[in-house]
């Protein structure tokens, strides 16, 4: 974790790049809308990149199960490249090998990978070791349909979804089985 002292830091660095990007603009930090805007900024990413890591063990259940989907996870990024949200949809499946996780953990599992700056490709590769290491299994797979808001609002200003997906184990060695997971995590 980051100490308190580092994370004061950030949050000074962020909110003295805040305001110079508003003063940069034009605007004054003597305007009320503005005045309180570093701060929130800061706070905004504060919460951002720090809010949703987790440290617990996960619990493991004995239900068996022959395959575990958690579809439909709602997420949220920011591009690097422009700093502008990506807002993720994200199905996760996997084989269980004796036990089940707990339905929260995945979920957690794609928070924790979408919750930085971060590619969508990274963010589908680093979904899918983690949801290895969580479920002890290396039968995975993961679908990410983005949003990205650097593409709606500057450049080609287009409404597409971007689609990434990382396939593991018996997902990419069975295509029948691929072609019905995908099947039932679209509902």
């Amino acid at each position: 974790m980051i100490s308190l002292r580092k994370k004061e830091l950030f949050r000074e660095k962020i909110k003295e790049g805040v305001r110079l990007i508003i003063e940069g603009l034009g605007y004054s930090l003597d305007d009320e809308n503005f005045r309180a805007t570093p701060r929130r900024v800061a706070d905004m990413l504060e919460e951002f990149i720090l809010g949703n890591r987790y440290e617990e063990e996960p619990v493991r259940f004995t239900q068996q199960s022959d395959l575990v989907i958690v579809s439909d996870i709602k997420s949220f990024s920011f591009c690097p490249h422009h700093l502008l949200p990506v807002i993720y949809n994200t199905s996760i499946a996997y084989i269980p090998k004796g036990k089940v996780v707990g339905v929260s953990k995945p979920v957690r599992v794609v928070y924790d990978a979408t919750s930085q700056f971060i590619l969508q490709e990274d963010a589908t590769e680093l979904i899918a070791e983690n949801l290895i290491k969580l479920t002890d299994s290396n039968d995975v797979m993961v679908v990410v349909r983005g949003e990205h808001f650097c593409m709606r609002m500057r450049g080609v200003k287009a409404n597409a979804v971007v689609i990434t997906s990382a396939v593991r184990g018996a997902f990419k060695e069975n295509f029948m089985l691929r072609h019905e997971t995908l099947r039932l995590m679209e509902g």
